[in-house]
């Protein structure tokens, strides 16, 4: 936590001083600094899904993993986080339903593995046309898997016990 606070000086109103932040990601546009990428991965920052990331119109990537984040994720999260192409929410202690809306979004990249989440994978996954990595292992999800996501590797679903259907089938009988 000492790092993010040592490079976080509020008293600093020169444009695009938050540009600056450990962590914080910046593409100027038009002479004015937008927030592109907020990469907070191993902060020790701790506390439910952060508030104001709709104020960041331009996020792109949000990777908060490897922290002491818990709670559930936001319903909402399209709303807050509406441009996203990925993001990482893996090694936290997330819990509740993975929200539907996710499926809404244009991502290339969801890792939510290692947290505490349960219930079904959402059909409106299907939604995701870009998604080329994914990761949900280890956490407490059930069902079976869409097929349209049984194109990633077996190990991407593990861990959860009430997972079925491919690719887990054969993997489980093998492991």
């Amino acid at each position: 936590m000492a790092i993010l606070k040592s490079s976080c000086n509020f008293d600093n109103t020169t444009d695009g001083f938050v540009c600056r932040f450990t962590g914080v990601e910046c593409w100027n546009f038009d002479d004015e600094n937008k927030v592109s990428a907020l990469r907070l991965s191993s902060l020790g920052l701790e506390g439910q899904f952060p508030r104001g990331l709709e104020y960041c119109t331009s996020l792109d990537v949000l990777d908060l993993s490897n922290n002491n984040f818990a709670g559930p994720i936001p319903s909402n999260i399209t709303r807050q986080v509406t441009y996203l192409t990925s993001l990482d929410l893996s090694y936290n202690s997330f819990s509740g339903e993975i929200p539907v809306g996710i499926g809404n979004m244009a991502l290339y990249a969801l890792y939510i593995q290692h947290n505490q989440l349960s219930g079904q994978i959402p059909r409106e996954f299907h939604g995701l046309l870009r998604l080329t990595s994914l990761n949900v292992a280890d956490n407490r999800l059930s069902g079976l898997i869409p097929l349209f996501l049984s194109k990633f590797p077996a190990s991407n679903f593990a861990g959860n016990k009430g997972l079925c259907g491919p690719p887990l089938d054969d993997w489980q009988l093998i492991n």
